[in-house]
């Protein structure tokens, strides 16, 4: 196989194929709320829905058709076609809100060119909101443009912190909950929402301050990271010798002390 380049003009049209992807899906999902079916449990507190395979399969369908030269990475359906230069792909951000009629859910899609994340979609269809990156050129919803907050001090952020029971084991989740401990004393308010996709989207457009999330999958946090890093925003990830991971995403303005919040567990 050849290899692919691409301009910011051939990543912004290819983003226009993933935007109609999750429009399609996004509508999909609005009329399905309430009526999901598990069809398996992936852990104790983490079921597979059957509107997440159907979802999913509307996304690939459109992006083997529409990109057949593109691979794609979903979370269901494992890796197909090229691995240079493929969609990563996460059809329902948010399962466990879905399934409880939660408004709270999105769909992600990212595009990764030589393990690097170079566009971004994230779909809120609750909101009616669509979040675009491309490397280098901005973050945008709707098609304006967006900055994270300006907030600066701990004692006035609005931290989202990841779902941290995911996987039904107690002892995962107490370390999470230390790991977190000292925002509850420090931060003005702590939210935990339930959706990656939403919590990364809401950061970059000043929504929140600091995002505290241990989801190390692509699909759960490459498209979001774009979209703050584009708004301004910045990153850091920490991992332990017990091969947990903890990722941090803020404003920018307040990194160093998020930073410090946790380089000393990790």
């Amino acid at each position: 196989m050849s290899k692919l380049t691409f301009s910011n003009s051939d990543i912004s049209d290819l983003l226009k194929i993933a935007e109609a992807a999750a429009y399609e899906v996004g509508n999909y999902l609005l009329k399905m709320r309430g009526q999901a079916k598990i069809e398996q449990q992936k852990s104790s507190r983490d079921d597979l829905l059957d509107i997440d395979l159907l979802a999913e399969k509307i996304i690939l369908n459109r992006l083997h058709t529409e990109t057949p030269d593109i691979g794609t990475l979903s979370e269901e359906a494992g890796h197909e076609g090229r691995q240079e230069a493929y969609w990563l792909i996460d059809p329902l951000d948010g399962s466990a809100n879905f399934q409880h009629r939660n408004p709270t859910f999105g769909v992600a899609l990212a595009f990764v060119v030589d393990k690097t994340t170079v566009g971004a979609v994230i779909y809120l269809p609750t909101n009616g909101e669509m979040f675009t990156a491309v490397q280098n050129q901005g973050a945008y919803v709707n098609g304006t443009r967006i900055h994270t907050s300006k907030t600066s001090i701990l004692e006035d952020a609005i931290i989202h912190i990841g779902d941290i029971m995911k996987e039904g084991k107690p002892e995962i989740t107490n370390q999470r909950l230390q790991d977190i401990s000292k925002l509850f004393t420090q931060a003005r308010r702590i939210r935990m929402i339930g959706s990656a996709a939403t919590d990364l989207a809401y950061l970059a457009c000043g929504r929140a301050d600091i995002l505290v999330n241990h989801a190390k999958k692509p699909w759960d946090r490459e498209a979001g990271k774009l979209l703050v890093l584009e708004a301004g925003g910045n990153t850091t990830n920490y991992q332990r010798q017990d091969e947990e991971f903890l990722f941090v995403y803020s404003n920018g303005f307040i990194h160093p002390t998020a930073e410090n919040l946790f380089a000393s567990r990790y």
